[in-house]
């Protein structure tokens, strides 16, 4: 069964952090001195000690899922696929965001109608509860709160746009180097997500 973490309720997309952690990564500094610029001088410039510390934590967590190949790539990356970078990262280190992606995300993209109410999402939250027990026992708050995480993360990465009664679904324009890595990688539930196959 798979395990499920209401972790990201305390997640920012935190995108500007985590190109600053590539850039920092391909100028040879390492984790450690990475963590200690972000505690030690607030490099990333978060509000306290501990949202640093939890910042850089989360970030590397996600930079640790791609390879060399992602991190040549990047730079060369647009804006908006550069954010999706970040969100598959983001997606490899949480099941239940992976869940939602390919179940929700990629579902509204299949049926075209390009609106995500809240009672889809409602929906799929109540699902997993019937299917997890793990879920099942998390209160009511820490669902609201995950749900609107991840209407964050996806409006943060331009996939979602707030009408007020519903998100906009928007398809991302994939920039192919970036969806052969992908497909070459072995993302393929990912990359089915962001593509609605």
């Amino acid at each position: 069964m798979a395990q499920y973490s209401a972790s990201m309720i305390t997640h920012s997309f935190w995108f500007n952090e985590f190109s600053q952690y590539l850039e920092l990564r391909e100028q040879g500094i390492s984790d450690d001195d990475i963590r200690e610029m972000s505690v030690g001088e607030n490099y990333f410039q978060q509000q306290s000690k501990a949202r640093s510390l939890d910042m850089v934590r989360v970030v590397k967590q996600r930079v640790d899922t791609l390879d060399d190949d992602y991190f040549d790539l990047f730079p060369s990356l647009d804006m908006a696929n550069q954010k999706l970078v970040n969100l598959v990262a983001s997606v490899k280190c949480n099941q239940l965001f992976d869940d939602f992606m390919y179940e929700v995300y990629r579902s509204e993209l299949l049926l075209g109608d390009a609106k995500l109410h809240s009672y889809e999402v409602e929906a799929f939250f109540n699902q997993k509860q019937v299917d997890s027990p793990q879920i099942a026992a998390w209160t009511e708050q820490t669902v609201r709160r995950l749900s609107g995480t991840f209407k964050t993360f996806l409006r943060e990465a331009d996939l979602l746009e707030d009408q007020g009664d519903y998100d906009l679904v928007k398809r991302p324009l994939l920039d192919t180097r970036l969806e052969f890595l992908l497909q070459t990688k072995g993302a393929t539930r990912q990359l089915a997500a962001l593509l609605g196959r």
